[in-house]
């Protein structure tokens, strides 16, 4: 059959086959029907409102929903879906994607709160499950820490879950505990559903092992919200950024850059700036105190957001090439710290 009068027949103009004409006409059907089928709903992704088809799962796993999506609207991995007053977490996507977009997502029953580098409380809703029976412990020379009470956390990747490291302390328990129990970060596994290099998002899973309170540190704190909760090892961060008197105690005496040291070529990256006092305490960000230096033989693209900023090269002929990331400061453009990254080739 002549293609041309295929895609005229159908209104298809833009498909190249009619391989491509049947996908379009079977997407086309899909997206005209989708509302009404009985497992339509209209939830929320992130925030903001969108259309899936939820469905309860023939394992009998009421934690568990599959659900699906228009081709022209796609979810990714570690997106948050809102559906009935209940906070859901996508962690698996089936990349073939032609006629919709298709996946799991599990209930989140574990808020799991932290202060960060700045200072400001971090919240992340996360997929819990009994860790305990997989004695995920910890190994130290000869001496073997058997799992005593664990739990298994899956939570989105991002900004600021990829900040997360061993040793992190964090309440999980009642919000209104007298004496919250207490876990800490022993395991990490970054990379078992991790989509993020072909845009598709990711989800870490995070092994939290029994800890111990700790009176001094941990506090229980008022949020933006009015809801009060435990924040472990919290820092009161009140001070101002940096004062016009440099003999001043909050004077920056310490500065990191952190984010990987290999850039990959067409894969945008961000570095963070943390910027800390004499005594250890985190000195906010002021625009007009500290900014950011590039320096470089090649283009190097850049967004920059207060503390971070996001590079991207997309020159093949750049890869081996050296960027030099300096934090500076505005008055003087000494520089405060710096790093070394090198473009590499996606593999």
């Amino acid at each position: 059959m002549d293609i041309t009068y295929f895609q005229k027949i159908n209104n298809t103009y833009n498909s190249k086959s009619k391989q491509e004409t049947d996908l379009y006409l079977l997407n086309r059907q899909i997206d005209n029907n989708f509302d009404g089928n009985i497992d339509y709903h209209v939830v929320k992704r992130n925030g903001e409102p969108f259309e899936l088809i939820i469905v309860k799962d023939t394992d009998g796993n009421t934690f568990k929903k599959k659900i699906k999506s228009k081709n022209s609207q796609p979810f990714n991995l570690g997106d948050y879906i809102e559906w009935q007053g209940q906070i859901w977490l996508v962690t698996r996507l089936d990349p073939d994607d032609k006629a919709n977009h298709s996946g799991y997502m599990y209930l989140c029953t574990v808020p799991l709160r932290w202060q960060n580098s700045e200072g400001k409380i971090i919240e992340r809703f996360a997929y819990s499950e009994d860790f305990t029976k997989y004695s995920n412990g910890i190994t130290g020379n000869n001496t073997i820490t058997v799992g005593d009470n664990q739990y298994g956390l899956t939570l989105p990747i991002d900004s600021e879950t990829k900040k997360l490291h061993r040793d992190m302390r964090f309440p999980i328990d009642f919000d209104d505990a007298e004496e919250p129990d207490v876990y800490k970060l022993s395991n990490r596994k970054v990379n078992l559903n991790n989509n993020t290099y072909f845009g598709r998002g990711g989800t870490m899973i995070l092994t939290m092992s029994f800890a111990a309170f700790n009176a001094d540190e941990d506090r229980r704190i008022v949020m933006d919200n009015g809801q009060e909760v435990w924040i472990c090892n919290y820092k009161n961060i009140d001070t101002p950024s940096l004062p016009s008197d440099g003999n001043d105690e909050t004077t920056v005496l310490s500065a990191t850059i952190s984010g990987n040291k290999n850039l990959k070529l067409g894969i945008p990256h961000t570095y963070t700036a943390d910027l800390t006092d004499k005594n250890g305490v985190a000195v906010n960000w002021n625009d007009l105190l500290y900014g950011w230096n590039i320096v470089s033989n090649f283009a190097v693209e850049q967004i920059v957001n207060e503390n971070k900023i996001e590079i991207y090269v997309d020159d093949k002929g750049c890869v081996g090439g050296l960027i030099l990331l300096q934090l500076i400061s505005v008055n003087d453009k000494s520089v405060i710290t710096e790093i070394e990254i090198t473009v590499v080739d996606i593999m």
